[in-house]
């Protein structure tokens, strides 16, 4: 129960007050922004080094992936196919994984933008576009072009971040620093 209770304040679906209780946070643009900024940095990169420097083992579990891959009606079905295959695709998956500084920044920031990606997959329609750009990185990743992963998993990226921008505040601008991470690989803010 306490590492459930651990794991979940990790992502940040509350924060512990001591003496004062437990608050339930809030979504918020700025932290959407925070978490984008530090997805887009690290892991299309760590996708496109996974992606010409994988083994055999790890093509077979993406193809296995890939081959498993359903379209479910529920998101939070869909939550464990995604995590498996974007931890995959970034090279911090899989049972044999050693466990590096990067892998668990990577894995930190990913758990994070749980409670925003949930509310995401609110509609099948979106679930579709996800299992969409997955097929569309997986042939890239595993005919081992670096530049196409890498360049995919930014869009991929980019599609939910900016769906949760429009929905928690509509006029906001694009964060300076998201813009110049769009601009790297040519997607339109």
């Amino acid at each position: 129960m306490r590492e459930a209770f651990r794991r979940l304040q990790g992502e940040g679906w509350f924060l512990n007050h001591p003496r004062q209780g437990i608050v339930v946070s809030s979504l918020s643009i700025e932290e959407v922004t925070n978490i984008a900024v530090a997805r887009m940095m690290l892991e299309p990169t760590s996708a496109r080094l996974a992606a010409v420097t994988h083994d055999q083992a790890a093509e077979d579990r993406m193809r296995a992936l890939i081959a498993e891959h359903p379209v479910p009606e529920d998101a939070h079905a869909f939550f464990e196919i995604n995590r498996d295959f974007h931890f995959q695709v970034s090279g911090i998956g899989g049972p044999d994984s050693e466990s590096t500084d990067l892998s668990r920044i990577i894995a930190r920031y990913w758990e994070q933008f749980s409670r925003y990606r949930l509310y995401y997959w609110r509609s099948t329609d979106h679930v579709a576009l996800s299992t969409h750009a997955h097929n569309q990185i997986a042939d890239a990743w595993l005919a081992r072009d670096g530049d196409k992963v890498e360049k995919l998993v930014a869009q991929h990226i980019w599609v939910a971040i900016k769906d949760q921008i429009a929905v928690l505040h509509p006029e906001a601008e694009v964060d300076a620093a998201l813009r110049t991470l769009c601009s790297r690989y040519d997607i339109e803010v």
